[in-house]
């Protein structure tokens, strides 16, 4: 068995959550002397059980080195495997995966219009009123710090149509905006690991869209009670599985929920046999 969890507004969150819980949690990133993200105390403890009895695997689209600015994933639970860059890249014991790096680079070349097209085609209708700023991501995909008040929806309904029609994905997360390739994908690194260690089940947790395949697809799914796939759900826009459970909690308290749930779950030999 395998725990493969999104970071951010899953397991670890930023300061604007922090009022939300009553104890100060733990800070584990920090860049240019600015407090970034925070994990419980709670949620380190129950997850150092979790990656003691099963492979835990961290999921994220962080560019590599926005991933390694994270500190207890370099002091105090060092995972063997670590997805980055959406699935982009993979790293074994913090090297990069030259095997699935060089499936990507293949499939950059084969199985989607350039990246030029695609950036043309959004600047028919991107404007400094809603974006901000943009970043490429570990040479693989772009992505726009943008004002979520001010998109023009019905033009991103369009453009998302016609990403989709040229294997191309679109995600809006807080004031980030992703233009992905449809194949650089949680999921398909995922099953990558899962074959290669020869695990025969996945638990999985996320709370973007770009979880949503990871989830689907794993054995049973946790996914906190705010994002892109609650609120999707909550809005009638979207329907889950039955084996994606939602919790109770919102915030650095779903962390906790769903790790109590996982350890749970591990904790039985016949489930992770």
């Amino acid at each position: 068995m395998l725990f493969a969890s999104d970071l951010d507004r899953t397991l670890i969150y930023s300061k604007r959550f922090l009022d939300k819980y009553k104890k100060r949690p733990l800070l584990i990133e920090t860049k240019d002397d600015k407090e970034i993200s925070f994990i419980t105390e709670l949620s380190i403890s129950i997850l150092k059980k979790i990656a003691n009895r099963i492979l835990f695997i961290p999921v994220t689209t962080r560019t590599i080195e926005q991933y390694k600015r994270i500190s207890f994933l370099k002091n105090t639970i060092i995972p063997k495997y670590a997805i980055v860059s959406n699935g982009g890249n993979i790293l074994v014991n913090g090297k990069i995966d030259s095997y699935w790096a060089k499936i990507i680079s293949l499939k950059l070349k084969s199985e989607c219009i350039s990246t030029k097209k695609v950036l043309e085609r959004f600047g028919e209708i991107k404007n400094n009123d809603w974006v901000y700023k943009q970043m490429k991501a570990d040479n693989l995909f772009y992505y726009y710090i943008v004002d979520k008040d001010n998109i023009p929806l019905d033009e991103i309904a369009d453009f998302k149509k016609w990403l989709l029609k040229h294997g191309w994905n679109i995600s809006i997360q807080g004031r980030k905006l992703y233009l992905i390739p449809g194949f650089i994908n949680k999921l398909s690194a995922v099953k990558y690991i899962k074959n290669k260690t020869q695990k025969k089940k996945v638990i999985a947790s996320g709370d973007s869209l770009l979880d949503l395949s990871m989830l689907e697809h794993a054995d049973i799914a946790f996914c906190p009670s705010h994002g892109e796939i609650y609120n999707s759900y909550k809005e009638g826009y979207l329907k889950v599985p039955k084996h994606i459970v939602f919790t109770d909690n919102q915030g650095m308290s779903a962390s906790e929920e769903i790790l109590k749930e996982v350890e749970r779950l591990t904790c039985d030999d016949k489930l992770i046999s």
